[in-house]
């Protein structure tokens, strides 16, 4: 990669947290609520680490597009773009009327975002850390939405 900024990814990572900040603005939770404090780092670990590495080229475990990266540059855009628009749906269905099957879809929304993203760009870290969120942010579901 030459550059270090994925401008594309900065924009998809802001659409990515903006709804999950103004949820956790309206409606705080108690850190009492997952017993589990190790699954609740790993979900943050998760969550920043996917955020950092769609936005910004380390350099580490990446090899960027395959070939042909015009084509799979433009794939990888309309993917995600499509999953951004799906989890904003279900981000507006889920400040209607909360519930956790829709939160669980929302997660896996999210996590397929930045799994697929690290799948395309051939990034071993954002993929593992797409993983990891999926995990940590399905368990938080667990405790902090109710059935």
């Amino acid at each position: 990669m030459n550059e270090l900024f994925n401008f594309y990814g900065l924009a998809f990572a802001i659409l990515l947290a903006l709804p999950h900040i103004l949820y956790r603005r309206r409606h705080p939770t108690d850190p009492g609520d997952c017993p589990n404090k190790g699954m609740v780092i790993l979900d943050r670990m998760g969550r920043l680490g996917v955020l950092l590495l769609m936005s910004v080229h380390i350099g580490v475990l990446e090899k960027g597009f395959t070939e042909p990266k015009e084509l799979m540059m433009r794939f990888w855009l309309i993917l995600t773009s499509a999953l951004v628009i799906l989890y904003w749906a279900l981000w507006l269905l889920f400040f209607r009327r909360s519930s956790r099957w829709l939160a669980n879809l929302i997660v896996a929304v999210s996590a397929a975002a930045a799994i697929m993203s690290g799948i395309l760009q051939v990034n071993t870290l954002l993929v593992s850390f797409g993983i990891v969120y999926l995990i940590g942010e399905l368990y938080i579901v667990k405790c902090v939405i109710p059935k």
